[in-house]
């Protein structure tokens, strides 16, 4: 009887001692160390959730992993944008760019940290540059009028064929329609395409006092354009 118990205790420690032994081979064994994609992906989900610092830190571990990494260059570099750190995102956007010249979003997106930077030239070429490798994008003709219109104070009709630009490409934005219908309005004297204009953005913000006060005296000048030919 005293023999099976031994018998059966030796088979049980055996046993233990090949577990034991299984797991410090595991805990032993090199670990495969991430990509620079798995880096990348969960700087995205860091960045997207809000934790720009933890993105950071994830986009600098998929850079080390692959120094030729450009999306993640880029990522950093919209991180730090998002905690004011222009400097460093500028750097990242250009190592972005010097891996990829012909890619719009790097410059649309440097654009950001030129302008917080206040180097507003270097804001405008970025959205030259931007524009001409994607002439398709809206948003890039409504981004350039908007700085022209701020920083360098050009006129109604400097802008107007950004922002007729921008509407032809589906961008509904309430300024927009604003601006390029005051032109149509006050410089062209084009007041049922200016009318046109207003209500579109009234249609994307009903209550922008703005749009009806423009609204209102183009259709008054459309009544006394045509008492005019009557």
């Amino acid at each position: 009887m005293k023999s099976k118990t031994f018998y059966r205790l030796g088979i049980l420690a055996a046993l233990v001692i090949a577990i034991i032994a299984g797991i410090l081979l595991f805990l032993a064994a090199p670990k495969t160390p991430l990509t620079a994609e798995k880096y990348n992906s969960r700087g995205l989900r860091k960045y997207e959730a809000g934790n720009y610092n933890g993105a950071i830190k994830e986009y600098t571990k998929a850079i080390q992993t692959d120094p030729r990494d450009k999306v993640s260059y880029f990522g950093r570099a919209n991180a730090y944008i998002q905690i004011y750190f222009y400097q460093k995102a500028l750097a990242d956007y250009n190592k972005a760019i010097q891996l990829d010249p012909a890619n719009p979003l790097y410059y649309a997106n440097r654009a950001n940290a030129n302008y917080g930077m206040e180097n507003y030239k270097a804001t405008l070429a970025d959205y030259d540059r931007a524009i001409k490798l994607n002439p398709q994008d809206g948003k890039l003709y409504q981004r350039r009028a908007l700085l022209k219109e701020k920083n360098f104070k050009a006129s109604q009709k400097e802008l107007a064929a950004d922002w007729r630009k921008a509407i032809a490409l589906g961008v509904e934005d309430e300024h927009v329609f604003i601006s390029y219908g005051s032109y149509l309005n006050n410089d062209l004297q084009n007041y049922e395409a200016a009318l046109s204009c207003f209500q579109k953005a009234l249609k994307v913000n009903p209550n922008n006092g703005l749009a009806k006060q423009n609204r209102d005296i183009t259709l008054e000048n459309i009544r006394t354009k045509k008492a005019n030919q009557n």
